[in-house]
């Protein structure tokens, strides 16, 4: 290969290598995150939903915002949330609740699975699914509480669970210029 050859092929992998994608950032209420690879991301369905997004096999995660003050205390949301799961032989639903607060702010991570019944309320006889998980986080921002659940086949969410750690975690102050609030 000749020098000019060498130097030509210098300067395509250094606009190679710069052209790698970085993965996408979301910013909620001026907090900013990555977004995971492999998540896609789909317009929320409800004025409450700020972000939503899906993954492989079956998983959604969507980010809520009720508005200051409102969407209910921690307690109040797991006792919810636990009360859509069941087993299948009547026993207690397996739970994991954790909570992290070396953080900006204060964060609880809940994790059930089991047989899921979906939707306010009861939900509607078809949106019970069986083999489902759903992991949450309760973000106690000082600019009101985020709510974000992944659920989906247990397998799945599993396999999300770092990702989704990683997101919610990784929810930072914004600083100026940085692009739209949702």
């Amino acid at each position: 290969m000749t020098r000019s050859g060498i130097g030509i092929l210098a300067i395509s992998l250094g606009v190679a290598s710069s052209a790698v994608a970085q993965s996408p950032t979301v910013t909620l209420l001026d907090y900013r995150t990555t977004v995971p690879n492999g998540w896609t991301s789909r317009a929320p369905s409800s004025s409450s939903r700020l972000a939503e997004y899906t993954a492989n096999g079956g998983v959604e995660v969507v980010v809520y915002f009720f508005g200051k003050g409102t969407g209910g205390n921690v307690q109040a949301n797991l006792t919810r949330w636990k009360g859509q799961f069941s087993t299948p032989d009547g026993s207690a639903v397996p739970e994991t609740i954790t909570r992290d607060s070396a953080g900006a702010f204060p964060i609880t991570f809940a994790e059930y699975q089991g047989t899921y019944r979906r939707g306010i309320g009861a939900g509607s006889a078809d949106s019970v699914k069986t083999g489902q998980a759903l992991l949450a986080a309760i973000a106690e921002t000082p600019r009101g509480t985020l709510f974000v659940q992944m659920f989906g086949p247990s397998a799945a969410v599993v396999g999300q669970r770092d990702a989704f750690m990683k997101f919610v975690r990784g929810l930072k102050e914004s600083g100026p210029g940085t692009g739209p609030t949702r």
